[in-house]
């Protein structure tokens, strides 16, 4: 399991978005990780995780309307040492 800090490099590295996309899923990585010390999370429990990630994301609604969405839920979903279902998949946004 990588730290949030590793999955933030590797999303530095490896997530192809255009520059307004990837630069507002680099700073939802760091509200993620900022709040996940603030509220004594662990972002690789799921439970956790999408506690942080709706605290967090909702901050983020130009996220939530990019034609990117899909392949930015599914990239994060790759990075998560669990699976999320379909149905969470699908309510990462609302």
């Amino acid at each position: 399991m990588n730290c949030l800090s590793q999955v933030y490099r590797k999303a530095c590295r490896e997530i192809q978005l255009p520059a307004k996309e990837k630069a507002l899923v680099m700073r939802l990585l760091r509200e993620i990780s900022v709040n996940a010390v603030r509220r004594q999370k662990a972002w690789h429990i799921k439970e956790d995780f999408l506690t942080l990630w709706f605290i967090s994301a909702g901050r983020f609604p130009e996220l939530a309307s990019s034609p990117y969405v899909e392949l930015i839920s599914n990239w994060i979903a790759t990075q998560l040492p669990f699976d999320l279902t379909k149905d969470e998949k699908a309510t990462l946004w609302i």
